[in-house]
């Protein structure tokens, strides 16, 4: 869900303002009485394509086109996983290493001219294997091969041979059945896995993991980022870059039902009362794109928005001293919700590059120059704690880590770069700190780095980008310093510590490109444990490791407050944004009483 999640996995957009969405005061464009509602983004996405996107951006966007075998549930305790293009959660065989799902016969791709007379076809178990195939194919080069990589019998063998096969043998290649990625018959996946793998299940939840029709592929090639075309519950009707991009409700979407079973509280908040009732709400969504915080409030106070994050220069006027939403604001019909998020951020450093890859100690001052409580404060009204390392304190091993790591300590850093042979930054390059797409906070958050990093003599260079260069740097290391951070793409710290492993080097989520062997050798342990006193003791090494080498300075775990209005149904905060938009409706009576 921020590097390359979204995630990324998941590389995060720098709108901690939060995810918005916003619906017209006559609910459509043309005043048809449809449901339509708009979900501002803070920057392009950088496609729609399930194997090459890697940001949050572009899977939030993705995850309501596509679909795969499995999905995570929408209410329940998060993390939770349940069947969807799959008709149960698979059999499972041999100590757990095999794997055997049914797929659904109800499902069909959207309608498409890359189908014969433009219908979509039904999907079978070969679009599974095709699909994986595609994101393990090295030609592409998907920043999502760590999801599938060691993982399935015979696949990695099967890369291999592509990497090195003549262009005339490429397709012999392709088409070779391989062990591990199976369809015995049409409607039956089977997967043999290298070993037992506990966090599988979560993974093919992820957008990265859905299917996608061979058809479209060879039709659109290049474009295809494009050109999405997948099962979910809405397609695409128009995509204007850097403007808007709309969603309008998929008319070939399979019977899919409101979710019957939460959670205690999800009943309280009446998220359960459309229980039993068909899937989606909304007949169109609209993707505005918002570069700027202040459009996007301004729109939210104008009854434009149906949700928003919160400015950092109108937290003060929001949130009361007691942390909830102020008075006058209820009574208006805000509701507010507030959760600790599976969301962290760092500062990176690019290790390929040639000075900071080489001086250890000289990142290790940098962290120690960077005033990251100040920076939670001035920036982001302390909307978050101070991390130590990169797993969220909810999680196993996110609890109990030194948080003094990176403490603020000038004498200290300054220290450190005379022990690294620039004594007052004497003889150190000026470096280059990469803006992640456009946004005020962004901006100051470099200005205010680059004012700590002066006071040890490092002088630091602030470049802009649009969000999708930025995601392009970091894909091919071509910068020096960036924010990053990482959304959870499933509630395990595997998924923030494999960010760190050596193989998963850009244009893998390792965009920092450490490379440490005892890292590794922990990471490969700990990836197929379940939780356990061995594995919390191996993962707190990993943290240490961490601090030591510094290919990030840990900042903070992310606070969101997010606020909306009380004609918005059926919305919750949920960490897995993938295809939520089909469980939102509009209470079009109750809005419009609240507009008159």
């Amino acid at each position: 869900m921020f590097q390359n999640r979204f995630r990324k996995p998941l590389l995060l957009s720098l709108a901690l303002g939060g995810f918005m969405s916003a619906c017209s005061p006559s609910n459509s464009p043309d005043g048809s009485g449809q449901k339509v509602i708009r979900i501002p983004m803070g920057d392009d996405p950088k496609g729609a394509d399930p194997a090459q996107i890697n940001d949050q951006v572009s899977a939030e966007l993705t995850g309501q086109i596509f679909e795969g075998l499995l999905q995570f549930s929408y209410l329940g305790p998060a993390g939770e996983v349940e069947a969807a293009l799959a008709e149960s959660l698979p059999i499972l065989k041999d100590k757990d290493t095999t794997l055997i799902f049914r797929i659904r016969k109800d499902v069909k791709f959207q309608d498409d001219p890359a189908f014969p007379d433009g219908k979509g076809r039904s999907i079978n178990a070969h679009d599974f294997v095709y699909s994986f195939k595609r994101v393990a194919d090295p030609k592409l080069i998907s920043p999502n091969w760590w999801m599938f990589d060691g993982m399935f019998v015979g696949l990695n063998e099967w890369r291999k041979a592509l990497e090195v096969a003549p262009a005339e043998e490429r397709q012999a290649i392709w088409d070779r059945e391989i062990a591990g990625l199976r369809a015995p018959d049409t409607h039956t996946l089977e997967l043999k896995l290298t070993r037992s793998y506990p966090q599988l299940f979560q993974i093919l939840a992820m957008t990265h993991a859905s299917v996608v029709a061979r058809e479209v592929v060879n039709k659109y090639g290049p474009e295809i980022v494009s050109h999405p075309v997948g099962t979910g519950a809405y397609r695409l009707k128009d995509w204007r870059r850097g403007s808007k991009i709309i969603l309008e409700k998929n008319p070939s979407y399979r019977e899919v039902l409101y979710p019957a079973i939460g959670t205690n509280e999800e009943r309280i908040k009446g998220l359960l009362e459309d229980s039993g009732k068909k899937l989606p709400f909304i007949d169109e969504v609209h993707f505005d794109i918002f570069k700027e915080e202040q459009p996007r409030w301004l729109s939210f106070l104008a009854s434009n928005l149906d949700i928003t994050g919160i400015p950092k220069d109108n937290f003060v006027d929001t949130i009361d001293a007691s942390g909830d939403l102020k008075k006058d604001l209820i009574q208006k019909g805000f509701r507010l919700e507030k959760t600790l998020s599976l969301t962290s951020w760092w500062l990176e450093f690019n290790l390929k590059d040639a000075f900071l890859g080489k001086h250890k100690k000289v990142r290790q001052a940098l962290a120690h120059a960077f005033d990251r409580a100040r920076a939670l404060d001035l920036l982001y009204n302390n909307r978050g704690r101070l991390a130590g390392g990169p797993i969220t304190p909810t999680l196993e091993g996110g609890e109990g880590v030194p948080q003094d790591a990176y403490k603020f300590d000038l004498e200290l850093a300054r220290r450190l770069m005379s022990e690294a042979g620039f004594p007052g930054g004497k003889g150190v390059p000026e470096l280059t700190f990469d803006l992640r797409g456009a946004g005020t906070t962004n901006r100051q958050l470099a200005e205010l780095v680059q004012e700590n990093f002066a006071k040890v003599g490092v002088k630091l260079t602030i470049v802009g980008n649009s969000f999708s260069e930025a995601l392009s740097k970091q894909k091919e290391s071509r910068f020096q310093v960036m924010l990053g951070g990482w959304a959870a793409d499933y509630p395990d710290p595997e998924n923030y510590l494999q960010l760190f492993y050596g193989p998963n080097g850009a244009p893998g989520p390792n965009s920092a490109s450490l490379k440490n062997a005892e890292y590794d050798k922990l990471y490969e342990k700990i990836r197929t444990m379940r939780p356990s006193p061995e594995r919390l003791k191996a993962i707190v090494r990993m943290h240490q490791i961490l601090a030591e080498e510094v290919p990030v300075i840990f900042f903070f775990h992310s606070m969101s407050y997010t606020v909306y209005r009380s004609w918005l149904r059926n919305y919750k905060p949920h960490e897995f944004l993938y295809g939520t938009a089909k469980y939102w409706d509009l209470d079009l009576e109750t809005k419009k009483k609240a507009l008159n």
